[in-house]
């Protein structure tokens, strides 16, 4: 069984509730009597020395048989058959062996990434259980994230490489580590070009702002409530303005201000927007990114009735407020904007997925729209009225 946990470097020891909340979830799919050992290593290789380190002094004829597994930081997403199927693998792969699970940045045969919620990564690590259990890699996968090895491999073994390894196709989890640093590149072209001052709320480490810059070379502002996050984001960001976005006394006007997946996270998003107008230029738009609740895969965990709240994701932990389109619309105008463009970033559903029948059923069958189905979330623009 699983004795032993060694986990890579917590980036953020304070973090936000969305990552200490998938921290905990981790920790309540870890076996309850595994010692759990936090490191600050930062890379697979240094965190197997890591645990050779502190490990292999405790090896005794009694526990060779105990198993270790590796993660390379607390931010992951197990499915549920995961540690079960590594640790069955394992003791199938004969000695010097390590075995790896795949993730959503590596996946099995590089297949598409179709879950966007709890349920969903259970339903799509589940469809790989009828492959192969192991699968021979010549080294080890550049940013593997989960392996599990035996006590005795760990002790005896004199570097990670000398081992063999395999990959589980049925062992997955889902990375949400750059939770609070993604560039946004889809949502770039949102802004209107002539903007030449831009505000970015809620926006994190400043990521999206830093990528905004690069593409226009715009002046770039941020308002950020999270001061482990004003203090990366400094390094790139014209100004931050940290604290709340209500409170902060923030003095000038912006040609565009920009909610990427913030609104949703609000308990009145009207306040919001309203503070945004007043803000903006005369000629100003904002611009937003919100999920859209009425996705197929929330249906389908509603139909399995499944709501599950996770780290990320339309079921984000801290989720207020849930949208579709007709309510982002109804919303906006309530606001005093009248929407310019309005798009959808789409996740497709797979084949077994279909409505059609729903549709036939009856003369008063449901009004399906399957283009909203399909909006993962919708990016809009949006003028003063």
């Amino acid at each position: 069984m699983i004795e032993y946990v060694v986990i890579g470097h917590l980036w953020n020891p304070e973090g936000s509730e969305e990552l200490r909340f998938g921290r905990r979830a981790l920790q309540r799919q870890l076996p309850s009597s595994a010692q759990v050992i936090q490191t600050k290593a930062i890379t697979t290789e240094a965190i197997w020395l890591e645990a050779q380190a502190l490990l292999s002094p405790l090896a005794n004829s009694s526990n060779l048989n105990s198993k270790v597994l590796l993660l390379a930081h607390p931010h992951l997403m197990l499915a549920p058959q995961t540690l079960a199927a590594l640790q069955e693998s394992i003791d199938n792969a004969g000695p010097n062996a390590m075995c790896w699970a795949f993730d959503s940045k590596h996946t099995h045969n590089h297949d598409p990434v179709e879950y966007r919620t709890w349920r969903g990564l259970e339903r799509y690590a589940a469809s790989k259980q009828s492959a192969s259990e192991l699968q021979p890699i010549g080294a080890i996968r550049e940013g593997a994230l989960v392996g599990l090895a035996s006590l005795v491999t760990l002790s005896t073994s004199k570097s990670l490489q000398e081992l063999k390894h395999w990959q589980v196709p049925s062992a997955f989890a889902h990375d949400f580590s750059d939770y609070h640093s993604g560039s946004r590149s889809e949502v770039i072209h949102m802004v209107p070009s002539a903007a030449k001052k831009v505000l970015d709320v809620g926006g994190g480490d400043g990521g999206f702002l830093k990528a905004l810059k690069q593409s226009y070379g715009c002046e770039t502002h941020l308002a950020e409530y999270s001061v482990q996050s004003c203090e990366v984001a400094r390094a790139h960001v014209d100004k931050v303005w940290e604290g709340d976005f209500f409170s902060t006394p923030i003095s000038e006007k912006f040609d565009c201000i920009t909610f990427l997946d913030v609104l949703e996270h609000t308990t009145e998003p009207l306040h919001w927007l309203e503070r945004a107008r007043g803000l903006l230029e005369s000629r100003g738009s904002i611009v937003a990114s919100i999920p859209n609740v009425g996705h197929w895969t929330v249906i389908a965990d509603l139909l399995e009735g499944r709501w599950d709240y996770a780290p990320v994701g339309i079921h984000c932990i801290t989720h207020l407020r849930f949208f579709t389109r007709h309510s982002i619309e109804a919303l906006l105008d309530e606001a005093g904007f009248e929407i310019e463009s309005l798009e959808a970033t789409r996740v497709e559903p797979p084949p077994w997925w279909h409505t059609s029948g729903l549709k036939a059923a009856t003369s008063n069958a449901l009004n399906i729209q399957d283009d909203n189905l399909s909006a993962y979330a919708f990016l809009v623009r949006a003028k003063l009225k």
